[in-house]
């Protein structure tokens, strides 16, 4: 369309600027008319014109009338016309040159079903993540669940995943969504920014139980007691006030709990959970003062393995240590093997894998794991019955002197719980060696307090050597 000239001085810039593109109305008060493209200048960029590349998009294209968004609030007014409320940058001084493209072929936005904030069940709610956590969740059901959210997956594989962990959550009365590619970014969220696999279950806390002391065991059973402390009324919904701890072996033994004292690292905490529950400990004692919190973090390093593992806190480490040593429990405290000072300091023995013989056949044992850096705090030290450390198989190591916390716990824990048989195995091997081959018993060169056990290995001194 040509431009007509306006020979008349007394119209405002805004209606020569209509007049001159065709517009047959005036724009509305406090608007500017903006010009049209032609099919030749349709392809050029924003910054030919000085604007910005909001000023350039185009919203929609409807019955064909232009909409052009400039920053501010932009109406329609027939076809081929439109208004902005603030000009754009002009590059010729009637304003003549001001172009804009048009017709732009952009799909409409899709409207998102997800909601912008996460949405919380309870106050105390935690979103666990990850399908090792949710399926271990939901399968030993310790928990309040609310709500399970399941991505919907391409792949065969993660369909059968997806049928595995929506039959546990049917199976448990809980509410199962699925959503799209919408909630992928509210999913992100959920789960802290970290890999949540598609699946993310809304439940209660974890129970804690608060203890302050351990009864005595009198003989090895399927069951031992706890002394709980104080909880309030929300705490007991979510811990419960049972005091009787169960734990289950595939032989007679007395329990084997680890207490961790200083453990920061939430993926220490994570790994020394799995490692625990794969070699078969009884429960996790927690120092509530100075240790990792169990957050969907922990949890998603645990894969799953806290989720069964009785878990107990100690408020008081050293007042508890005194109390369940009074009912007959044995502390072992995890130390580096360069550690005959603290043997020499404390006065208590210390002990390898190879000589700490299987204690739980004797009694009941908690094992102290320290921090990463530090170790073992000096006065839990103290309160220890025995000291036990990891001997290095390389000589000349240098100032690598330990192994990584989460590791010795696994090695440790195997030393604990290793079967009567295995030991039995051990010692007539090492009696062999002894007297090159022979099977005889009349010659071991061995202490009283050595043979107090048959070839069972039903009852072994705990300080005892091979």
């Amino acid at each position: 369309m040509g431009r007509s000239k306006v020979e008349d001085a007394s119209l405002t810039r805004a209606e020569r600027r209509a007049a001159a593109f065709g517009h047959k109305e005036k724009p509305p008060e406090g608007y500017k008319a903006l010009p049209i493209a032609s099919e030749a200048e349709k392809n050029r960029s924003h910054k030919d014109f000085g604007v910005g590349p909001t000023a350039m998009r185009q919203r929609s294209s409807i019955s064909g009338r232009a909409k052009y968004d400039t920053g501010a609030d932009t109406k329609d007014y027939g076809d081929e016309k439109c208004w902005a409320e603030r000009p754009a940058r002009r590059n010729g001084l009637d304003g003549s040159q001001v172009k804009y493209k048009e017709d732009i072929d952009e799909r409409p936005r899709r409207k998102s079903n997800a909601p912008l904030a996460i949405p919380y069940t309870t106050p105390a709610s935690e979103f666990l993540y990850g399908h090792s956590v949710v399926s271990a969740a939901l399968k030993f059901s310790r928990r309040k669940f609310y709500k399970l959210y399941l991505y919907n997956g391409d792949s065969a594989e993660v369909r059968g995943q997806d049928r595995e962990v929506r039959k546990l959550a049917l199976a448990a009365n809980v509410e199962v969504t699925r959503v799209g590619h919408d909630w992928l970014s509210l999913m992100d969220k959920m789960s802290g920014g970290r890999p949540h696999n598609g699946y993310i279950l809304e439940a209660s806390p974890l129970p804690k139980l608060p203890v302050t002391s351990l009864q005595a065991v009198p003989a090895p059973q399927s069951t031992f007691e706890a002394t709980l402390n104080h909880q309030s009324r929300e705490e007991e919904a979510v811990n419960g006030s049972s005091s009787t701890i169960r734990y289950g072996t595939g032989y007679r033994r007395y329990p084997f709990l680890l207490l961790l004292d200083g453990i920061r690292d939430t993926g220490n905490m994570g790994a020394i959970f799995r490692s625990a529950y794969f070699l078969g400990a009884d429960g996790i004692l927690l120092c509530t003062r100075n240790s990792a919190a169990l957050s969907p973090v922990t949890l998603k390093a645990a894969a799953g393995a806290a989720e069964s593992l009785p878990i107990l806190l100690v408020d008081k480490p050293g007042s508890f240590i005194e109390q369940c040593q009074h009912n007959g429990w044995k502390f072992y405290a995890a130390v580096s093997p360069s550690s005959s000072d603290s043997e020499m300091m404390t006065g208590r023995p210390f002990y390898s894998l190879s000589s700490m013989g299987n204690p739980t056949q004797e009694h009941p044992c908690i094992m102290v794991l320290g921090s990463e850096g530090e170790g073992l705090r000096w006065n839990i030290q103290k309160k220890a019955d025995y000291l036990l450390g990891i001997e290095p198989q390389r000589t000349g190591y240098g100032d690598l002197d330990s192994l990584n916390v989460s590791v010795a716990a696994a090695l440790l824990c195997h030393g604990f719980l290793k079967k009567p048989d295995t030991i039995a195995k051990v010692k007539r091997a090492v009696k062999e060696k002894l007297l090159g081959g022979s099977r005889g018993r009349e010659d071991i060169a061995l202490s009283p307090a050595h043979d107090k056990s048959d070839e069972s290995g039903a009852a072994v001194d705990p300080q005892r050597l091979f």
